[in-house]
């Protein structure tokens, strides 16, 4: 009887303790992220201090990066050498998340520690987002001011053509190419006409127009191409 007592004794296995789930919330996790924390886990009580490097809430894990916080702050995380554990978050027992200036924190677990937390936010440069307003802003007024309602789409498809290579402005319904060349109705390359003395950029300009108007007849580069059939080889 005593040595069945015994054996029923020894069978038995200590189940730890799991941690609080309330860590599984995503938004704990995420904004933990680049926080210095104290972990304590329910495998033999073993405690873990350093930077949370990430978390995967599918996984139920995090990476933590015992290395020593760099005593320069402004100093990049990512150049300087790691030392990673990936702990089970079912086995965290105690989470404590510590002071950005280092050394203990305050007690506490799960949610308490989570929701102490502020995330780190950068800084936004609002000169660069200015000039970035400013360019877009630029670039459609630039395309609307070569945006001609009195002609047709035709005619202004020929405008954008020239526009992507030269200087173009519009007086009413006639195109100034270049500053030196006029195209006005029906806009054909008979229409090309220049002022005196600038007479020698007209067979610049019919050269790229007769281009343009060839590619577009053949249907231009976008046209998909023709697949060539193969006949079957005889013999199999």
């Amino acid at each position: 009887m005593a040595d069945a007592k015994r054996l029923s004794s020894a069978g038995k296995v200590a189940t730890p303790k799991l941690g609080d789930q309330s860590i599984l919330n995503d938004s704990h996790l995420f904004k933990v992220i680049g926080k210095r924390v104290k972990i304590t886990t329910t495998v033999a009580n073993h405690v873990l201090e350093g930077t949370v490097f990430a978390a995967d809430p599918v996984l139920n894990a995090i990476a933590v990066n015992t290395a020593p916080t760099p005593p320069n702050p402004s100093t990049n995380l990512a150049t300087q050498p790691g030392n990673f554990h990936v702990v089970s978050i079912p086995n965290i027992q105690k989470f404590e998340v510590l002071p950005s200036g280092g050394g203990g924190g305050q007690d506490g677990s799960g949610a308490d520690s989570f929701d102490s937390v502020t995330p780190t936010i950068a800084s936004l440069d609002l000169g660069a987002l200015k000039a970035r307003e400013e360019a877009a802003v630029r670039k459609l007024l630039e395309k609307e001011e070569h945006r001609n309602r009195e002609v047709t789409p035709e005619v202004q498809e020929l405008y954008d053509a020239f526009n992507r290579t030269l200087p173009m402005r519009w007086h009413g319904t006639t195109m100034i190419i270049n500053d030196a060349v006029l195209l006005g109705p029906p806009y054909t390359v008979n229409d090309l006409k220049a002022a005196e003395g600038k007479e020698r950029n007209i067979d610049h300009i019919k050269r790229i127009m007769e281009g343009y108007l060839a590619k577009k007849r053949s249907g231009g580069a976008n046209r998909p191409g023709v697949a060539t059939p193969i006949p079957p080889r005889k013999g199999g």
